[in-house]
């Protein structure tokens, strides 16, 4: 394959590592990125997975090639548009979006009641969290993953008291865990807000918790400009820091590789979305123990977001048993 040039955009771990792959092979690749600086949420991230800490894979990531303050706002077959300070315009490339997860909104989540000052996006309350301001003294964190759990692990050193509460868990982290770092655990779902200038409590399937916070931490991936290559939480949500790093490569080997794409019939989420029969890999997003079928061949899978092998055939079905 020919020297290409290659747009990331996004500078959080997937959007480091995916450009960092690409880079690795001779390919010219540049990252946007709309923040000050590279890193994303893993750029403060301590809480380990695996004895894996997402702040120590953030440096071993590093490249010179990157464009910081920089939103892309447009994207076609033949590049992106970008605006700065300098004013706008169009890179040439192949485009990738490494851009994350977004997290639900209220109405999303079907939560009603009152809008009081206290109810903040994940995002928002970890980038306030790891500047150093405080945020609440009781705080209820709505939704069980990674992120929320790495948040919680951080409060619970200020906060008088944390509460996860959820509906789904996590694929890799226990409930015990919130156990040991104090932060109470509840399921069921947010249902209402309370409180005039600021939260005064949370109803939670009809029960009523006091509460001067709330964080909203359900999560879905985020594409907001349609892009075909994604990566990363742009195309699911995953949890594992080195499962987002070997994504990455993935991604990068299939862009470089090319050849006859697997035309994969899956009703769970799964990355690459485009397979290459070049580099016949997938991670699929489901947790230890699922039962599935792979173009008829049963596996148990023995480990969260499980990396599969696939058949070089035209086309590829995963079922879930």
């Amino acid at each position: 394959m020919d020297i290409e040039n290659f747009i990331v955009i996004g500078g959080g771990l997937s959007g480091l590592s995916v450009a960092h792959y690409l880079k690795k092979r001779g390919m010219n690749t540049i990252i946007v990125e709309k923040d000050r600086e590279v890193g994303g949420f893993y750029k403060y991230d301590e809480y380990p997975v695996n004895n894996v800490r997402g702040r120590d894979l953030i440096s071993q990531f590093a490249i010179d090639d990157i464009m910081c303050n920089v939103a892309a706002f447009g994207y076609d077959k033949d590049g992106v548009w970008v605006a700065s300070r300098e004013g706008s315009r169009k890179i040439p490339g192949t485009v990738i979006a490494a851009n994350g997860f977004r997290e639900k909104t209220a109405l999303e989540l079907g939560i009603y009641g009152f809008r009081p000052s206290g109810v903040f996006y994940l995002y928002s309350a970890w980038e306030l969290i790891n500047k150093g301001y405080s945020i609440g003294d009781k705080v209820i964190i709505y939704g069980f993953n990674h992120y929320s759990i790495s948040l919680a692990s951080k409060l619970s050193k200020t906060c008088e008291k944390v509460v996860v509460t959820y509906t789904s868990g996590s694929l890799i982290h226990s409930l015990e865990e919130n156990a040991d770092m104090g932060v109470e655990v509840l399921k069921g779902r947010v249902t209402k807000i309370l409180g005039s200038e600021r939260v005064s409590s949370v109803m939670i399937d009809g029960r009523e918790l006091k509460a001067d916070t709330l964080i909203l931490a359900e999560l879905s991936p985020w594409n907001q400009l349609g892009v075909e290559n994604i990566v990363g939480n742009a195309a699911m949500i995953l949890e594992d820091p080195m499962k987002i790093v070997e994504a990455s490569r993935i991604i990068a080997e299939s862009l470089i590789e090319g050849g006859d794409p697997i035309e994969v019939l899956c009703d769970v989420p799964h990355i690459p979305r485009k397979v290459s029969k070049r580099v016949p890999r997938i991670i699929l997003g489901v947790g230890v123990g699922v039962k599935l079928r792979v173009n008829g061949e049963r596996i148990v899978v023995d480990e969260p977001y499980p990396i599969v092998e696939l058949p070089s055939n035209s086309r590829v079905t995963i079922e879930v048993l």
